[in-house]
């Protein structure tokens, strides 16, 4: 299998004690997605902490957009190192400015009590169209201006269940579901595999929070961006090459910002992690 793009995208370089510097993914422009900052700064906070813990949360503001054409700076401070647990901080800069911060802890394995809600019911992955060729499928529902961005391959392959896409209007929901693996190979690294799935777990979600009002930024008439994301990792062994179910609802929107969670499962139907995101949308 051939390696995947984002190997290099997240495996941040340091330049100097505790800073890291991350290199743009190439052909991007515009507005810098904020799956690519979380997975690096992610990744620069691992970089720091001990081989044998594994991030299990990470919680992280959007302060304010990138840009994809730049690299970006990861200032890490080392919170705590304990026996058990380690804590970093770390702010993301571009032209000196803070475009995210982000707060993770991360945990040696250790034996305790478990349990996990089961997984849905979904048709397999192999059953259903990429999001590439939905877009195709269904290009008279998108604005001209962004049915090029749809049908670009990314680095994280998405196939929508039900073909209720996140760039389509579809019935009045207040869930969604997609299959997603990153395309390629990564080395057997859990904080490149944790890093990628933070990366894609900023994909979609965002979209769960305008299906109930029957509205997709994909039309050109919706205003949208995440303001803050929240990521649990719940099993040791994260595999981002395979496929992993993406589980969304969303319980309320309100005064221009909608709320959104997410629950990802193995094929085999663990739960690998959570997450919870609130977005600005509004209307034009």
């Amino acid at each position: 299998m051939k390696e995947s793009i984002l190997k290099d995208v997240l495996d941040v370089q340091e330049v100097d004690e505790n800073r890291f510097l991350g290199q743009p993914l190439a052909g991007e422009k515009g507005r810098l997605f904020g799956g690519q900052v979380l997975g690096q700064a992610l990744m620069a906070a691992a970089k720091t902490v001990d081989t044998d813990k594994l991030v299990h949360s990470s919680h992280n503001y959007f302060v304010r957009p990138g840009d994809a054409e730049l690299p970006v700076t990861y200032q890490v401070f080392l919170d705590l190192d304990g026996r058990s647990f380690s804590n970093r901080r770390v702010v993301a800069l571009q032209n000196d400015k803070p475009i995210l911060n982000l707060t993770a802890s991360f945990q040696g394995i250790e034996p305790g009590l478990e349990h996990f809600q089961d997984a849905p019911q979904l048709p397999d992955p192999e059953t259903l169209l990429p999001d590439e060729e939905l877009a195709e499928k269904y290009k008279d529902e998108v604005s001209p201006e962004i049915f090029p961005l749809l049908t670009k391959q990314r680095p994280v392959e998405v196939r929508s269940v039900d073909e209720s896409a996140h760039f389509r209007v579809t019935p009045r929901k207040h869930q969604q579901a997609i299959w997603f693996r990153v395309r390629g190979s990564l080395p057997e690294d859990q904080k490149l595999h944790r890093a990628a799935l933070a990366y894609a777990s900023d994909s979609v979600l965002l979209s769960t929070c305008t299906r109930p009002h029957g509205l997709s930024w994909a039309t050109g008439k919706l205003i949208s961006a995440s303001i803050d994301h929240a990521l649990w990792i719940h099993d040791n062994n994260i595999q981002a090459s395979e496929w992993m179910a993406y589980v969304m609802d969303t319980p309320w929107a309100g005064n221009a910002r909608g709320m959104n969670r997410g629950s990802i499962f193995s094929r085999d139907g663990r739960l690998l992690a959570s997450v919870a995101q609130e977005g600005l949308i509004r209307a034009k």
